[in-house]
C-alpha cells in the first residue's frame, strides 16, 4: 500500500467525500424513521366528526335567540343528545383542536420565569370530554377523566414539551404549581401536562407544532366550532355514518343546530397526510437513486482498481497464497483505507452538523442521532467496498496464472 500510495491517496479522498454523502443521506433517514416511530399522543380509531351547522334565518323553521346562553344551551343539548346513541362512547366540541385538521390558532403562554412572546404555542380549545375521545393521556400519567377534571379547574391545560424547543426543558412536571399567564394578562396555575401530541403523522413532536396547549372552551367561539366529535365503541362502525345522518332531521335537530355531514377521521387523516406522504416519498426514492449511484461508483472504482491487479493476483497465486489469502488482502487494503479516511470524515460531518446543514430533530445536534448517522455511513461503506472488491476479485482468481502472466 506504501509503494502505490498515490493511487491510494486519491482512492482516500475519494472514500472521504463519500462517507460525508452517506452520512448526511443516513442523517436524513435517520431523521425520517425516528419521526415515524414516535407515538402521535392521540388516537382517533373509531373516532367521527360531525360538521355541525346552524339555520339561516330564512329558513321558516329558524328560531331567534334571547341570548348567547340560549344558543349554547341548545347545543350542549345536541351534545347530549348524539352521546345518548347506544353507538356512542364519548363526544365534544372543539375549536381548531381536533387532528388532522389545517385550522390553527396561537396564543403566548409564559410559564413561570420563561417568557414566550417570540413563539407563540398552538391553543387548541376544548371541552373536558376531548381527552375521553382522544384517548390523550397527562405526562404524569393522568388519565383522560383526570384530565378533563384539571381543565375544568385550571382552564389550561400545556403539552409537556412547552418550553423544551425554547428553553431546553424536557418535561413541565417538575414545575407543577408555578404560574402561567396566558396572553399577557391571565394568571393561571400550572398542575398538569399532557402528552406531546403530533401534527400529523409525519412531523416530529419536537418542532414547531409540537408546544401546543388545551384551553377550556366556552361559549364564545360557537362561530368557530369545527363540529362535534365522538367516539364510538369498539365493533359498532358498521354503518354508523348512515344510520346517524337517517336520524339526523329528527332526533338530531336542536333549535337551529343540525348535523350536515359526517366524516371519519381515517378519511380526515388521509386527506391530511397527502402532501407528507409525497414528500416522504421523493425523499426515500432520492435517498435511495443516491445510494445506487454511489454503490455503483465504488464498485466500479474497486473493479477497475481490482482488473489492474490481475498480474499481481496471479503471481500470488503462483508462490501459493490460497483465494482466500489472496481476498482478505484485497479487502483489507479497502477496509484499511476507509479506517484511515474515517477520523476526517467525523470532522467533517461534525461541522456540518455544528453549521445546522444536516436534518433537523430535537436540535441539530443529538449524540444518539449523531452517532447512529456515522456508524451507519461507515457501516454502508464498509458493504459497498466489500462488495464491490468481491465480484472483480473472484473474476480475477478464476483466470489462471498463466493466462493472466503471459504478457510478463
Amino acid at each position: 500500500m506504501l509503494a502505490e500510495w498515490r493511487a491510494n491517496i486519491w482512492m482516500a479522498i475519494e472514500l472521504l467525500l463519500v462517507s460525508v454523502v452517506l452520512f448526511f443521506l443516513a442523517d436524513n433517514i435517520y431523521t425520517v424513521i425516528a419521526t415515524l416511530n414516535e407515538p402521535l399522543g392521540f388516537n382517533t380509531d373509531h373516532c367521527y366528526v360531525l360538521r355541525v351547522k346552524e339555520l339561516a334565518e330564512v329558513s321558516p323553521d329558524y328560531k331567534a335567540y334571547e341570548s348567547r346562553e340560549d344558543r349554547y344551551k341548545d347545543l350542549l343539548t345536541l351534545k347530549e343528545r348524539i352521546l345518548a346513541r347506544p353507538e356512542v362512547e364519548a363526544a365534544t366540541w372543539s375549536s381548531n383542536a381536533i387532528p388532522y385538521n389545517p385550522n390553527n390558532s396561537t396564543s403566548q403562554l409564559d410559564i413561570d420565569t420563561f417568557s414566550m412572546a417570540d413563539a407563540p404555542m398552538l391553543i387548541r380549545r376544548v371541552d373536558p370530554d376531548f381527552f375521553k375521545v382522544f384517548k390523550i393521556e397527562g405526562a404524569n400519567g393522568e388519565t383522560a377523566e383526570q384530565l378533563g377534571e384539571i381543565l375544568l379547574k385550571e382552564r389550561i391545560i400545556p403539552s409537556d414539551n412547552a418550553l423544551r424547543r425554547k428553553a431546553g426543558i424536557r418535561s413541565l412536571k417538575e414545575m407543577y404549581g408555578k404560574q402561567m399567564v396566558l396572553g399577557g394578562h391571565d394568571t393561571l396555575t400550572l398542575r398538569a401536562s399532557f402528552k406531546p401530541m403530533k401534527y400529523n403523522d409525519y412531523a416530529t413532536v419536537h418542532g414547531w407544532a409540537g408546544a401546543s396547549m388545551f384551553e377550556r372552551i366556552n361559549g364564545h367561539y360557537l362561530g368557530f366550532m369545527e363540529g362535534i366529535s365522538v367516539r364510538v365503541k369498539d365493533n359498532m362502525d358498521k354503518d354508523f355514518q348512515e344510520n346517524l345522518m337517517a336520524d339526523a332531521d329528527k332526533r338530531l335537530r336542536v333549535g337551529n343546530w343540525y348535523v350536515a355531514s359526517v366524516d371519519s377521521f381515517d378519511f380526515l387523516k388521509d386527506e391530511f397526510n397527502r402532501n407528507s406522504v409525497a414528500e416522504m416519498r421523493n425523499v426515500i426514492i432520492c435517498a435511495l437513486f443516491l445510494l445506487v449511484n454511489i454503490f455503483l461508483g465504488i464498485l466500479g472504482t474497486f473493479w477497475f482498481r481490482t482488473q489492474q491487479r490481475k498480474r499481481e493476483i496471479a503471481l500470488r497465486m503462483v508462490s501459493g497464497a490460497t483465494r482466500s489469502d489472496i481476498f482478505k488482502r484485497i479487502v483489507g487494503e479497502g477496509e484499511i483505507l476507509l479506517l484511515s479516511v474515517t477520523p476526517f470524515a467525523i470532522v467533517i460531518d461534525y461541522l456540518l452538523t455544528h453549521y445546522e446543514f444536516t436534518s433537523w430533530y430535537d436540535g441539530y445536534f443529538e449524540p444518539v442521532h449523531f452517532c447512529v448517522s456515522v456508524l451507519a455511513a461507515w457501516i454502508l461503506m464498509a458493504l459497498m467496498i466489500g462488495v464491490g472488491i468481491y465480484f472483480p476479485a473472484r473474476r480475477a482468481m478464476s483466470i489462471s496464472p498463466a493466462a493472466a502472466m503471459k504478457s510478463e
